[in-house]
């Protein structure tokens, strides 16, 4: 989080908003492509992986040639999308600029699409094999390499320095998670070989799902941003997509940490209904401590920080960001129930319930963009988040069993009322607002420590 702050602050200064939007715009439509060619979905591999792990132990045979396979198919497809990228570098131009003045970058931008999809296999092998530790050095000392990168790319060739810096610092968050998974697993690989690809298609059947609705989840993202370039302007998609890193970013530790522990947990209790609802109760109940403070805190000095993580010219972002602290705060109840259906290996569920939330967060946010701007979308995503997590308690609880417990609820009411007023206060106050969220900001941490303890 702090390396992305560095990076953020280096790309205002060098790149300003236009060159944030650039930016912005290769990486969703590289995700686009990659999302689009990936067989072998990370969230499959984990799950697959993880039940190897269990079942044969860490240094099996039958673990290592699973990797291999895993591993073999993940260069594939990253080399499928290379190509596409490279083939369709002038459409994507058009589709996601509006014009084709940057068919040159997306070219040289190709690589990152190999690049993508190795690491993310690297990643997943690290999480299945319960080497979290390992996961952690790598992603911070990658954070910190991506950081180093992007500042001396803006600082030496500005706008041209952005495709630079997206390969070059995925090439080393990539180098550096396999420097754990290498030690243990060598990388052996057979890319074109059907003996060994053909053993992944368990694998790819589990996958197809999970790859269409993060497909579906990526191409709303790209059409988002598109619609603003060109209806607004890609100064307008570096503001949302800075509001959207404000918003999203600085509070995603709590998630990631999450990720990395709670689904591979609610896996192993994904037939046991009550430790499966004991699970979620806890987790939602723990999202919504940490993150209520957070939260509060984060809004008070919104403009502080906005001056401190970008340039003044910024400022105008304020309103959007306000009005998306409720996604945020949704997401901390919406994500320890929607693991569920990835627990139970449900992808059918799970597809539906992705493209509904895509569909909600294009329309939403596109529709609050076209109404009333940047601050608009702001509302978009909060009203995204808000009927998702509706429509998500209904379908699971009649499909898994899924219930919130009165005191669970009990928590997310006062913990939302404490929230609400304090976004109220901090929107209409006058400098009265520093002392009264300051002490609803500790009263909400009494509470957290309380209920924690």
């Amino acid at each position: 989080m702090l390396a992305s702050i560095v990076r953020n602050k280096a790309a205002a200064i060098f790149i300003d908003r236009y060159g944030q939007g650039l930016s912005d715009l290769f990486s969703n439509a590289a995700n686009l492509v990659s999302t689009a060619t990936t067989l072998v979905m990370p969230v499959s591999v984990i799950r697959r992986l993880s039940q190897v792990y269990e079942r044969h132990g860490d240094g099996s045979a039958e673990l290592r040639n699973e990797i291999r396979v895993v591993r073999s198919w993940s260069v594939l497809t990253g080399l499928v999308a290379m190509v596409i990228v490279a083939v369709g570098a002038r459409l994507l131009s058009r589709f996601a600029m509006g014009s084709e003045n940057f068919v040159r970058s997306f070219i040289f931008l190709s690589p990152i699409l190999v690049l993508m999809s190795v690491n993310a296999t690297e990643v997943a092998i690290l999480k299945a094999t319960r080497r979290l530790r390992q996961l952690a050095w790598a992603s911070g000392a990658g954070a910190v390499a991506t950081m180093v990168v992007s500042v001396i790319s803006y600082w030496l060739w500005g706008l041209r320095g952005i495709v630079i810096a997206l390969n070059a610092g995925l090439l080393a968050t990539t180098v550096l998670n396999m420097c754990y998974t290498l030690r243990p697993f060598p990388y052996r690989v057979a890319p074109f070989c059907w003996a060994v690809l053909r053993k992944g298609g368990p694998l790819i059947s589990l996958s197809i799902s999970f790859m269409l609705a993060s497909l579906v989840a990526a191409l709303a993202e790209m059409l988002i941003r598109s619609f603003i370039s060109n209806h607004g302007s890609i100064e307008d998609v570096g503001l949302y997509g800075a509001g959207f890193v404000l918003t999203v970013t600085y509070t995603k530790f709590i998630f990631s940490a999450m990720d990395a522990d709670f689904y591979p947990r609610l896996s192993g209790l994904a037939d046991n209904v009550r430790g499966m609802n004991v699970a979620i109760n806890r987790q939602v109940v723990v999202c919504v401590l940490l993150i209520v403070p957070c939260l509060m805190l984060f809004t008070l000095f919104l403009p502080q920080i906005i001056r401190l993580l970008y340039r003044p010219e910024y400022l105008e972002i304020v309103p959007m960001v306000l009005c998306a602290t409720l996604y945020m705060y949704s997401k901390a109840v919406i994500t320890p129930v929607a693991y569920t259906a990835l627990a139970k290996g449900d992808s059918r569920m799970f597809f539906v319930i992705e493209v509904i939330a895509a569909l909600l967060l294009g329309v939403c946010v596109i529709g609050g963009y076209r109404l009333a701007g940047l601050t608009g979308s702001g509302v978009g995503l909060a009203l995204s988040n808000v009927v998702e997590l509706t429509i998500i308690m209904i379908v699971y609880s009649r499909a898994y069993g899924v219930r919130l417990y009165r005191s669970t609820v009990g928590v997310i009411l006062l913990h939302l009322l404490l929230l609400l007023a304090a976004l109220l206060c901090i929107a209409f106050g006058g400098v009265e607002r520093y002392p009264i969220v300051i002490a609803m900001v500790l009263l909400s941490a009494f509470l957290a420590w309380k209920k924690l303890r």
